[in-house]
């Protein structure tokens, strides 16, 4: 019948605007859930991280990974139980590029094959008290280089650029990174460690230790805590080194 035709047509017409009503409804409410899901997952993951920061990140280092117990200096070879030798040098020292010349090598390879335990401490006092002086940065750069597992390398390609003139920020950041193979996170993590600053106070930490100790001479090698006279190193060379170490630690 026509009347009952239009009647059922009124019905369906309002059960789909009841059924459309409901989909809007589900969807409104399904996007607002999303999004404070969404917005939950975000808190949780920033509290994460500052509950967590990351341990290896430059900027959070207080000094670098193979700094002595006392913060004084880098340990090169860590062999306990055999004479404990201390180079002190500033990268700016004419003396100290000479005595790398002649006895780095050899000093190294006595660490390396165990026969001491060697440990740098870099001096900064020719910058005569400014923090940004040449010896500073130097020391910096090599101190942040251990933060990526490169100290003595860098530190030996350091002290051969020496005879080229002042050390420069492509030198110490482009240049020796460059040679020795420092790419990709390493590279990025090495120049925020000399960007942030934050192994600064560790350089200078190193300097006022020597200087309270009444270390006055760079460069000085010490054995045992006993400085040896630069004396003992007239007419020596490499070969030498190790008779002289053995001599001091038995004295």
């Amino acid at each position: 019948m026509p009347g009952q035709s239009q009647r059922q047509r009124m019905r369906d017409a309002q059960l789909a605007n009841q059924r459309a009503s409901r989909l809007r409804r589900i969807v409104i409410v399904g996007s607002a859930v999303l999004a404070l899901v969404l917005i939950a997952v975000m808190v949780v993951v920033l509290v994460q991280q500052n509950r967590n920061p990351v341990a290896s990140a430059p900027s959070e280092l207080a000094y670098p990974p193979n700094a002595t117990a006392a913060r004084d200096g880098i340990v090169i070879n860590d062999n306990a139980g055999k004479p404990d030798v201390g180079l002190y040098f500033d990268y700016q020292c004419s003396h100290c590029v000479q005595f790398e010349q002649s006895f780095g090598g050899a000093l190294s390879l006595l660490g390396q094959t165990g026969e001491i335990r060697l440990v740098h401490h870099t001096r900064v006092f020719l910058d005569q008290g400014n923090a940004h002086g040449l010896s500073h940065q130097a020391a910096l750069a090599a101190a942040c280089a251990d933060v990526v597992g490169a100290y003595l390398p860098f530190h030996t390609a350091i002290f051969a650029a020496a005879p080229q003139g002042p050390y420069t920020d492509k030198l110490l950041l482009e240049t020796i990174p460059t040679q020795l193979g420092i790419t990709g996170t390493d590279l990025t993590a090495f120049r925020a460690c000399n960007a942030n600053q934050n192994l600064a106070p560790f350089v200078q930490n190193v300097e006022d230790t020597a200087a309270k100790a009444g270390l006055t001479e760079t460069p000085l090698l010490t054995v045992n805590g006993k400085p040896i006279p630069a004396a003992t190193f007239n007419g020596k060379t490499g070969d030498d080194l190790k008779a002289i170490i053995d001599a001091a630690a038995k004295g």
